[in-house]
């Protein structure tokens, strides 16, 4: 054999197997011998095979066809063993590979083709079993004689050439005979990576996966698994044309499952005894809320709502009807998206400066990137990437000319006499004053890579410059005086140079042949009445195409990843460039740099502070004023022309003298507050501290999403979507032709592919309406029908649902109703059991709490024994895994007597408050919801029975709810309106009057005065004022509208 030889020279490979089965496997061989047919295959452990002889597990990572064949060959040779002789052909499947081997799915490619590979990721449809022809026989039609032809998997079936049989005189005719012929059972299995890795607009790449003989049908839609086999292509053929762009699919070799549901978590006797014990703990559930999300502060109701959400209610209950009762419990929060847009600057750990959106992709993407809290030295990670379509936006200036901008919601620490506190952008006004830093340090000190390439080229001349590998300081000094004083077109790179400072010439010319191998030209540019520029120049499409981006006026990232050296000659020579220093006396000392670009000035504003340097921008200026950091950037920036070297010189001399300097200033004050449109938005999670810099401002971030993070992190099957980019379809199911069979196969959607876990839903207003109410049935009934394409089924969608969305305005409006506020429909809403509002109110006490918090985490951060911080979780992460799903596995609670009554009791009072006011202030849905709760919080306790103190932390939760959503605050009451209509029955009694008076009016007069409807809605006790925000409301909405100042009329009927 080729292979053999080449590969192993000095043995065979069927020894060389041989010898590896004998001396590891032994045990697993003699069972597979004794189990087989039922048993077909023999797993190896890649390991085993590395430890025994790497260069022959290399050699199946490279040669997987010829290697796998080889060790199946050997291990069929054992056939004596059993009585089935030649039946025996048991298969070798090996699992475990290095990591080396493992590729996304997205990722998936040429180089992969024909190579042992390992895939993770999701199964997402499957087809019906298909028998494969692997053995076909053809019969001469002359002779009879059969031909034995093995069939590849993606060929075609090709008949012999012609008949060998000496007596049959070579005919070319034959006939297929398929009940001689040997199948195989194939399946073909659609597989994607995981689902919680899908965000927003990243595409969602599925992979064909090839199952044959015992691999079919072990696995089902939404099951996570990890897959080796080697990558092959098949032809797309149209007709008899050929295309040169194949299809892929992965020849499956072993097939595993990697996640598993709560109930199959395994839990060793030990364990239960351990969990036993923890269940006696009296301080249980306290325990167990302070678990999930302790990096969160406060929140307490909706973490214990998780907690029970975890644990789910009694499964399996069925209604004498037939009906099953739903167990899970489903939660929405809805709560403020407090981001920034995408250009504003972050400064990194290193002292670097990233854009927000530019340190992550997709939402919830998890991040490890240290950044710069603003307080000292200190330094924390920023663990998670959030991202939110069309947010209004809210844009702050300070005094200096530092700007930021985000959602109304956004905090930023606000400064007031000796004290300070978060301040939401939209209760930040003019003349406020927030935190910022007088300086960031900086540990950068390699050169950052430029990553430059010379163009391809096909044919012309070879290219004549080099390119630099590195930005060192002299590059960058060049990058800075082209940006001051430069342009880059598609073939060169010019600079205009005064003839007052045309000692930079030389110095200009050394950097161009330094860097880049050119000789530049010089030439004289002379205009009538001006003084005449010199004008240096190198031509070199090559380099300008690599400096194109100094086209964009901002800083560029290179400088801002690299070390203070390099950002200090960008800047020497930036204002060199287009800077000016003067001393004309008090009030008129200065380095200032002109831009007509604000943003750019903002980010040379960012970079001195690297050297903290103070500096206000003012219209089309940036002025360094203060005397301390007008020697600051004498020190370490500098210019580079003589004549502003003695210009700085006296100015530095000239501010020696003055004695009214100020230290660092470490708040600014607010000069305008101003709407800014909408926008997407971005935020990172920092856990340790809430903190960053954006823009030299000291800026907050939110935890609605990291709620949906914790319970990814606690449940072992989770998927987590974002609406912005969630279909209907992607979250039920939906139907797709099948290449190989010709059919349709169902694709299973996000709630089909966490049945038996949880889906976390975020950013759920952002779906379409007709892809939210796709999901109604799922959420109630617990399962998805599908009529499509001929195929009618059911999928399974037993998932607990906690969803997040943003109020209707991207904020809540403190004078609105929280529950009017609401972007969701009222038949959605009503599927949830419980509805949080996370309102970021800025509290005094709270914000204390926060504080004692996050102070209580860094204590302990930089010691070993973090057992007493409140940011780690009271019952370490795999341990509640472990109960919750020993929880779930053992104890399915039944109601009580004394619990039954106390919810029955509770239910009959909200009625009877509902009918004193003429509405329904709870249904029999909300009955079923309490019930569960009860049920988790008794499943929490592992008791067998639902008891009243259960019953009583249910009707506790949904009392806060009901008070936090369904409160009127004019009537005090309870009122389910509120939600289901959006108003609540006092607004909608006076909107009827309203409406009432203009359709009397109406029928004496064609329009009908505002004034006229004051008047008569007086009778009713609204006064004047409350009566024209009412008629204003109802234009707005579309009810009224006013033909004629001061006179209105209806524009429809409405139906109540």
């Amino acid at each position: 054999m080729e292979v053999q030889t080449k590969h192993l020279p000095d043995e065979s490979l069927a020894s060389r197997f041989d010898d590896f089965f004998e001396n590891l496997l032994r045990d697993d061989i003699n069972k597979l011998l004794s189990s087989y047919p039922q048993t077909k295959s023999l797993e190896v452990d890649f390991h085993l095979l590395e430890r025994f002889d790497h260069h022959l597990a290399d050699n199946v990572l490279l040669y997987p066809d010829e290697y796998i064949s080889a060790a199946e060959n050997a291990l069929a040779s054992r056939r004596e063993a059993t009585a089935l002789g030649d039946e025996f052909k048991p298969y070798v499947r090996f699992y475990n590979l290095p990591a080396t081997s493992q590729v996304e799915v997205l990722n998936l490619g040429a180089e992969h083709l024909d190579k042992f590979i390992t895939l993770e990721g999701v199964a997402s449809s499957i087809s019906e079993i298909k028998p494969r022809m692997t053995i076909a026989v053809w019969q001469c039609n002359a002779c009879q004689r059969k031909y034995h032809l093995p069939v590849g998997k993606v060929e075609p079936l090709q008949p012999p050439q012609f008949c060998s049989a000496p007596d049959c005189g070579g005919a070319s005719k034959f006939t297929l005979l398929e009940k001689g012929s040997n199948f195989t059972d194939m399946q073909s299995l659609g597989m994607q990576d995981p689902v919680e890795k899908m965000h927003g607009n990243m595409p969602t790449v599925h992979a064909e996966l090839w199952l044959e003989e015992d691999l079919t049908n072990t696995v089902a839609p939404g099951d996570k698994v990890l897959v080796t086999g080697v990558l092959r292509l098949k032809p797309i053929n149209e007709g008899k044309v050929k295309k040169s762009i194949y299809q892929k699919f992965v020849d499956v070799n072993s097939i595993r499952k990697i996640e598993i549901d709560f109930e199959e978590l395994k839990i060793t006797k030990e364990e239960e005894k351990q969990l036993a014990e923890l269940a006696r703990d009296p301080k249980l559930f306290d325990k167990i809320v302070a678990s999930v999300a302790p990096s969160v502060f406060g929140y307490n109701e909706l973490k214990q709502a998780i907690a029970l959400q975890l644990f789910g209610g009694t499964h399996g209950k069925v209604l004498p009807d037939g009906e099953v009762i739903r167990s899970d419990t489903h939660i929405l929060m809805i709560g403020d998206p407090g981001c920034l847009v995408a250009g504003e600057r972050v400064f990194l750990g290193n002292g670097a400066v990233a854009r927000i959106d530019s340190m992550g992709s997709t939402h919830l993407q998890a991040l490890n990137q240290q950044v710069l809290t603003g307080q000292g030295h200190s330094r924390a990670i920023a663990t998670c990437f959030h991202t939110y379509k069309n947010q209004p936006i809210l844009e702050i200036v300070t005094e200096s000319g530092k700007s930021i901008k985000g959602t109304y919601n956004h905090p930023l620490r606000a400064v007031e006499g000796m004290t300070s506190k978060w301040k939401r952008l939209d209760e930040i006004r003019a003349g406020d004053r927030l935190a910022t830093v007088t300086g960031v340090e900086c540990s950068i000190t390699a050169h950052v890579k430029t990553g430059w390439t010379h163009m391809l080229r096909h044919y012309g001349p070879r290219a004549k410059s080099r390119l630099p590998k590195e930005l060192d300081a002299e590059l960058a000094g060049l990058l800075g005086y082209v940006a001051g004083d430069g342009w880059v077109t598609a073939t060169r790179v010019a600079m205009n140079v005064n003839p007052a400072e045309r000692d930079l010439i030389p110095k200009l010319s050394s950097i161009i042949s330094n860097q880049f191998g050119l000789v530049p030209k010089l030439a004289e540019r002379r205009a009538e009445g001006k003084q005449p520029i010199f004008i240096l120049e190198f031509h070199d499409v090559d380099s300008a195409a690599c400096l194109s981006f100094l086209r964009v006026k901002r800083v560029p990232d290179l400088v801002f990843r690299s070390g203070n050296k390099v950002a200090a000659s960008y800047l020497s020579w930036l204002f060199e460039a287009d800077g000016c220093v003067f001393s004309k006396g008090r009030g008129k000392r200065a380095v200032q740099l002109k831009s007509s670009d604000i943003e750019f000035l903002r980010d040379v504003q960012n970079l001195l502070l690297r050297f903290s340097i103070h500096s206000r921008i003012n219209e089309r200026n940036l002025t360094i004023r203060r005397a301390e950091s007008i020697r600051k950037f004498a020190n370490a920036i500098g210019f580079q022309s003589a004549k502003k070297k003695t210009r700085m010189e006296k100015l530095v001399a000239d501010c020696s003298n003055l004695h009214h300097e100020r230290g660092g200033q470490r708040s600014e004050r607010v000069v305008s507050v101003r709407p800014a449109g909408v926008a997407d938005v971005y935020d990172i999670e920092v856990p340790k501290g809430h903190r960053f810099i954006a823009n030299g401002i000291i800026s907050h971030n939110t935890a609605k999403s990291t709620m949906l993070e914790y319970v990814a992190r606690l449940a072992p099957k989770c998927i987590i979507v974002s609406g912005g980019g969630a279909s209907g379809v992607g979250l039920t199911a939906s139907a797709e032709k099948n290449e190989i069979s010709g059919g349709w196969v169902l694709k299973a959607g996000a709630m089909v592919l966490a049945n038996g876990g949880l889906v976390g839903i975020d950013e759920m207003d952002k779906m379409k309406e007709e892809d939210r109410a796709a999901i109604h049935q799922a959420m109630e009934q617990q399962k998805i029908s599908v009529a499509k394409a001929g195929i009618v089924t059911e999928f399974q969608s037993k998932t607990a649902v906690l969803a997040a969305a943003n109020p209707k305005q991207g904020r809540f409006d403190p004078n609105t109703p929280i529950a009017s506020q609401f972007a969701l429909s009222p038949t959605l809403l009503s599927r949830f059991d419980l509805i949080f509002a996370m309102k970021d109110t800025l509290d005094e006490k709270r914000d204390r709490g926060l504080a004692e918090h996050i102070l209580e985490g860094h204590r302990y951060a930089g010691t070993r024994d973090k057992g007493e911080s409140p940011i780690v979780p009271v019952i370490e992460a795999d341990l509640l895994r472990k109960y919750i799903a020993y929880a779930r596995r053992t104890v399915a609670p039944e109601l009580t007597r004394e619990a039954s009554d106390k919810i029955r009791d509770y239910y009959v009072e909200l009625r009877r408050q509902g009918k004193e006011q003429n509405t329904f202030t709870v249904t029999a849905r909300q009955i079923e919801g309490l019930i569960r709760i009860s049920e988790a919080h008794a499943k929490m306790r592992l008791s067998r029975y639902v008891e009243f103190q259960d019953a009583q932390k249910s009707i506790d939760l949904a009392d806060f709810v009901l008070h936090e959503i369904y409160f009127d605050r004019e009537t005090g009451r309870i009122d389910s309106d509120i939600v289901n209509l959006g108003q609540a029955k006092s607004k909608l009694d006076k909107i009827r009057n309203v409406l009432g008076i203009i359709g009397n009016l109406e029928k004496e007069v064609d329009l009908v005065a505002i004034d006229d409807v004051v008047r008569e809605a007086s009778s009713f006790g609204l006064d004047e004022a409350y009566t024209r925000r009412l008629i204003d409301e109802l234009k707005r909405q579309g009810d009224l509208y006013e033909p004629k100042p001061g006179h209105i009329k209806q524009a429809r009927a409405r139906e109540w």
